[in-house]
């Protein structure tokens, strides 16, 4: 197994685990990633050089919210190396709209244990 592969492989679960059980749902592969419209995703920023960065795809390929993938790139906003920051504002209102229509007890994040049992 590759470095990139356990990293990645890693990162997906730690973005589960921070989103909660909602986050469990079909793993989208890279390759799926870069098949996606530019509606996918939540921001798209432009370089000086004129790339695309697509941050957050949240819709699936027919255009449909992907819930689990609304949650996780909830839980990614501050993870992104934001060009702008005006951009992480707009994308983060964008994600909390779809949140609202359907409701934030589908993102709700796992209780934490704090080592304080009684």
């Amino acid at each position: 197994m590759g470095i990139q592969r356990f990293l990645g492989a890693g990162a997906a679960v730690l973005a589960m685990l921070v989103a909660g059980p909602a986050a469990e749902g079909a793993k989208w592969s890279r390759k799926y990633i870069r098949q996606l419209p530019d509606s996918a995703f939540a921001s798209i920023e432009i370089t000086p050089g004129g790339k695309k960065l697509r941050h957050l795809p949240h819709h699936d390929s027919q255009g449909n919210l992907d819930i689990p993938h609304l949650c996780n790139a909830l839980a990614r906003l501050t993870q992104v190396k934001w060009r702008g920051p005006d951009n992480a504002e707009t994308a983060r209102r964008h994600l909390e709209e779809h949140l609202a229509q359907v409701g934030r007890k589908h993102c709700r994040p796992t209780p934490k244990s704090h080592g304080n049992a009684r």
